[in-house]
């Protein structure tokens, strides 16, 4: 595995407190290692500061949700549990609606100097 992509492995498993071998270039940042909300934020401003990444053109809300629970969580868990044996199987952040972020992608930035997704 070259240098840059043990690095961000390394800084990945660091932020969350995992093994490293946890961490697989597919693992995503929201369904996989549940970063999500200001977490979320504050996992790609470190990332961009260690890998020196022009982060302009990120959007938090495309692939974490707010921080906090909503006031009408409750009915929307009623409306899940009840369509459950009926919905298509979905990935977390389908469920979420929200852009996942692989390992693959933090190392795509990483290489490119520069947010794409």
């Amino acid at each position: 595995m070259p240098e840059l992509d043990s690095s961000v492995i390394n800084f990945v498993a660091e932020f969350t407190a995992l093994k490293r071998s946890q961490i697989k270039l597919d693992t995503t940042l929201f369904g996989d290692l549940g970063v999500d909300g200001a977490d979320g934020w504050e996992l790609m401003q470190a990332f961009g500061e260690r890998f020196q990444i022009d982060m302009s053109s990120f959007h938090e809300d495309r692939h974490f949700g707010p921080e906090g629970v909503s006031i009408v969580a409750p009915f929307v868990w009623l409306r899940w549990l009840v369509s459950f044996p009926f919905r298509p199987k979905q990935t977390p952040e389908e469920r979420a609606g929200l852009h996942p972020i692989r390992i693959s992608d933090l190392i795509a930035a990483a290489r490119e100097r520069k947010w794409t997704i």
